[in-house]
């Protein structure tokens, strides 16, 4: 049995490869959302909880698993932590897909003006610096950038997933709903340019989350608006085995793990 830590596109196009290949498997998200979509295309056993490395690890035993795929979301640093430490423990075999990085140094400095930063807080005192900065990194930290930001009411304005609990807890922490934008991706560079100049954007704020996750789109739309993105490096972690090809994570296993059952 698998174990399929899911919550992006990409899980689920490995859990579709998975299933394809005969795999029995079973797979774990952290909100009603991740497991309706799991739902609707497969006929797999789904567990929705945000689970902890006790959790994980009496999973894996009550469950007979022996892999684990973790292919969440490349800043969902807390569970990959703890899956590799409840694989370690349980003495199976761990997996990571790690969606592909951008390399930025392929965009030009005289066009492009890309700024780093280590974590949410560096991210957010630089966009201090800008008068007005659109934030598209979710709602998770949003606070940080909240107390970073002076004036934060008249020159913060986000853009977050449709949840009402996301909104909400935005609200709650004092950003007026004028300044969100609750909308669906993903989304194109057309739309990210039209959003970016209705606000009056000065600086976009994202995280290192890939072209899937739409990196590319934003810094190329903040490209031709000649505005300044910074960009929040991915957290730095020793996987034991990791893949970028969500063909060749499927063809390891393929040759490799049925053998070893």
């Amino acid at each position: 049995m698998i174990l399929v830590i899911a919550g992006t596109s990409d899980s689920y196009q490995l859990i579709e490869g998975l299933i394809n290949e005969g795999e029995n498997l079973i797979a774990s998200v952290t909100t009603d959302y991740g497991k309706k979509l799991i739902k609707e295309k497969f006929e797999i056993r789904v567990i929705k909880k945000r689970m902890n490395r006790d959790d994980l690890y009496n999973l894996i035993k009550k469950e007979k698993i022996l892999l684990v795929v973790d292919a969440t979301h490349p800043f969902a640093e807390e569970i990959t932590k703890s899956a590799i430490k409840a694989v370690s423990e349980a003495g199976i075999k761990y997996i990571r897909y790690e969606r592909k990085d951008i390399d930025l140094s392929q965009y030009d400095e005289t066009t492009a003006n890309i700024i780093n930063a280590d974590n949410y807080k560096q991210a957010a005192e630089k966009a201090n610096d800008f008068e007005r900065v659109f934030l598209t990194t979710g709602s998770k930290n949003v606070k940080t950038f909240i107390n970073k930001i002076s004036n934060f009411e008249n020159r913060l304005f986000m853009r977050v997933m449709t949840f009402p609990a996301f909104i909400k807890k935005i609200i709650d922490l004092g950003l007026p709903p004028a300044n969100i934008i609750a909308v669906k991706g993903p989304f194109t560079k057309e739309f990210n340019r039209s959003l970016f100049k209705e606000y009056g954007a000065d600086v976009i704020v994202t995280k290192a989350s890939g072209d899937s996750g739409g990196l590319k789109s934003k810094i190329e739309a903040a490209v031709e608006l000649r505005i300044a993105v910074i960009v929040i490096r991915r957290p730095q972690i020793n996987y034991p085995l990791v893949f970028n090809e969500a063909a060749n994570l499927i063809e390891y296993i393929k040759t490799n793990h049925k053998a070893e059952v």
